[in-house]
């Protein structure tokens, strides 16, 4: 398993970029280029939620799906893959509130459908344009929050 873990101060109330994390087209737009998803399940977003993503890194392409495995409002949201998707992985949102806002955290635990060779091509690529993805759209959503 691979992980990312990168964190952001956000000028904001935790209760509003947890709003911001929730809310699909927001995240999608701040994402751009990185991934994108959609709600598959009815209802309030809670443990239970599924997701569809798109996501793409070094040029390539993944579809998968996954659901909310731990919820807190304000505070955390974790999910993790599911179905037939050879990419596994667990990503969490953590907000912690800070004197200027929100410190939010992401970090994702993931193994890639790779062979020996690949898991090294992944540990001197991949990560790197994903590590690249999720700064990006950290930068994107600080940007969009604070205006």
């Amino acid at each position: 398993m691979r992980k990312i873990t990168k964190s952001i101060e956000i000028e904001a109330a935790p209760e509003k970029v947890f709003a911001f994390l929730l809310d699909r087209e927001k995240m999608n737009e701040a994402s751009k280029g990185f991934s994108e998803f959609e709600y598959t399940s009815k209802g309030p977003v809670g443990e239970g939620t599924t997701m569809h993503y798109v996501t793409g890194s070094g040029g390539s392409t993944m579809e998968f799906d996954s659901e909310v495995i731990e919820f807190v409002r304000n505070e955390k949201f974790v999910s993790h893959t599911i179905g037939a998707s050879k990419f596994k992985g667990t990503a969490s949102f953590a907000l912690e509130p800070t004197t200027k806002g929100t410190k939010l955290t992401y970090s994702m635990d993931y193994e890639m459908p790779y062979s020996v060779l690949g898991k090294l091509i992944d540990k001197l690529s991949v990560q790197k344009k994903m590590e690249e993805g999720v700064i990006n759209a950290l930068e994107s959503g600080k940007k969009a929050i604070e205006e």
